[in-house]
């Protein structure tokens, strides 16, 4: 592909053309240029970052407030006892407690009768040791 002159480029031997001149005297009002272009895509850039840190800002803060009526809201539910995200639960737990204090009692009676009966064979066992100290002293006596 044959290279393109561009006006104002060297032509090769070294000799820079006329166009040097209105080149550097262009290139300093291009830098101008593309510095206040530079300066004003900057600002933009900036205004565009702070209005969208406020819209971010302001979209947190209506979060935080939904969040915050959600989780009142539910409050209010479960203290009315309306809430069935507690009811159930609540209604698991309440039979969970039935039946452990229905087994508590069940329990409860049967350590009862187990020390009864202790009671029952340790005063038939001090009743028949009381028997036979009696009998082996009446057969040492007569």
């Amino acid at each position: 592909m044959p290279s393109m002159k561009v006006e104002g480029d060297s032509d090769g031997d070294g000799d820079m053309s006329g166009g040097d001149t209105e080149r550097s005297g262009g290139s300093s009002a291009l830098t101008a240029r593309l510095t206040r272009d530079s300066d004003d895509s900057s600002e933009f850039v900036q205004n565009n970052g702070s209005n969208l840190e406020r819209q971010f800002n302001a979209l947190r803060e209506q979060l935080y407030h939904e969040r915050v009526k959600q989780v009142e809201h539910q409050l209010a539910e479960v203290r009315s006892g309306r809430s069935q995200e507690y009811l159930g639960p609540l209604r698991r737990l309440q039979d969970n407690m039935k039946i452990r204090i229905e087994v508590a009692g069940i329990l409860k009676q049967m350590r009862i009768e187990n020390i009864k009966h202790k009671y029952e064979a340790e005063e038939q066992a001090a009743h028949q040791h009381f028997k036979v100290s009696y009998y082996l002293s009446t057969l040492k006596s007569a």
